[in-house]
């Protein structure tokens, strides 16, 4: 990732983190699966770039101890790889294009797929499979 993006996404992510602790107050705190799995994939990429654990929790605002938990843990449960399968899909009725809902695909690298409808998705990962 370029620098401006990684920095862009940890701000973001430190954003989210620090709202996500404020509403749970003095309440014990866990992280949501989906928050968790989104700094994983962040950390991860970050990592391949040659930036330690610590520097990125910093980034975050969150403890590297936790960090590198959530990252083995990640990597012990098979990195989140599904099998998948490619079928032809059934012919449809006509859809106009602006009904059509753009999907988000978060790889977990890091690395972010936007603005691409569900047909031009299953092209890409066609070419990339």
């Amino acid at each position: 990732m370029d620098d401006e993006r990684i920095i862009e996404q940890g701000q973001h992510l430190f954003e989210e983190l620090a709202g996500q602790r404020q509403r749970a107050g003095r309440q014990r705190w866990r992280c949501p699966v989906d928050l968790r799995a989104r700094i994983v994939a962040y950390a991860v990429a970050c990592s391949a770039d040659g930036e330690s654990h610590r520097c990125v929790a910093e980034r975050l605002g969150m403890r590297q101890r936790t960090l590198s938990r959530w990252i083995r843990t990640w990597r012990q449960a098979g990195a989140g790889v599904r099998a998948v399968a490619i079928v032809p899909a059934e012919p449809r009725h006509a859809v106009a294009p602006e009904s059509r809902m753009p999907v988000r695909l978060l790889t977990p690298h890091g690395f972010v797929v936007e603005g691409l409808d569900p047909e031009m998705l299953v092209s890409l990962l066609q070419v990339l499979g």
